[in-house]
């Protein structure tokens, strides 16, 4: 009798849920009703069997030409949130971040709903990771969008917050400076503590201290 090799029966075995899981989220692609938060249900209890594995396939649906799957997909996201669960935030704010800069209105905004109301809430240690990431990317669009995200966190995550904050205020972008600036006023009605220690570094940079003042302001 040959041997089996225990790396191929795992991969074998891998191989054929990946497939049963792409198989049943086609079959909900194709099925789905047009009751969106039904949907949404469907989509959240999808995620929450399949876990990694459904991953690859629901990011397809990242580039649906209908509009409503990418909206399904986002109220999915916000259902299948877990404080319970962190280790599922990775795929959730993998799967919405397409969906924050669709080219649909309504799409874009209800994505945004959901990063705002459910997933920072919800993951706010993991969303502090994603939001840093997003500012130091080379795009004043997504820079001036993680510090208008960055406020949201709670108060106890506030001297964390403004490091990214620090770096996005030497931005020579006049979007990214302005978001910098609304961030740090809402930070010092929440956390005016943490703020005041920040902006004394701040006031030694020659970039960062004429934007003082106007936090201040």
């Amino acid at each position: 009798m040959p041997r089996l090799n225990p790396a191929s029966l795992h991969a074998s075995v891998f191989a054929r849920e990946e497939a049963m899981i792409a198989e049943a989220v086609e079959k909900l692609r194709a099925g789905l009703s047009r009751d969106g938060q039904e949907a949404g249900r469907c989509v959240a209890g999808l995620i929450e069997q399949g876990g990694a594995l459904v991953f690859p396939a629901l990011r397809a649906w990242t580039a649906d030409p209908d509009p409503q799957i990418r909206k399904t997909l986002a109220q999915g996201v916000a259902q299948a949130a877990d404080p319970g669960n962190p280790f599922r935030a990775t795929f959730l704010f993998a799967l919405i971040e397409p969906l924050l800069w669709d080219q649909d209105p309504s799409v874009r905004a209800q994505a945004r709903r959901v990063l705002r109301e459910e997933l920072i809430p919800t993951y706010p240690e993991e969303a502090l990771e994603v939001l840093a990431q997003w500012a130091a990317e080379p795009n004043p669009q997504k820079q001036a969008f993680a510090a208008e995200g960055l406020v949201r966190l709670p108060p106890s995550l506030a001297k964390r917050a403004l490091i990214p904050l620090r770096n996005l205020g030497r931005s020579g972008d006049p979007k990214v400076r302005g978001a910098v600036v609304r961030a740090l006023r809402r930070w010092r009605t929440r956390a005016p503590e943490a703020v005041e220690m920040e902006l004394t570094r701040w006031a030694n940079d020659p970039v960062l201290s004429s934007l003082i003042q106007r936090i201040r302001a």
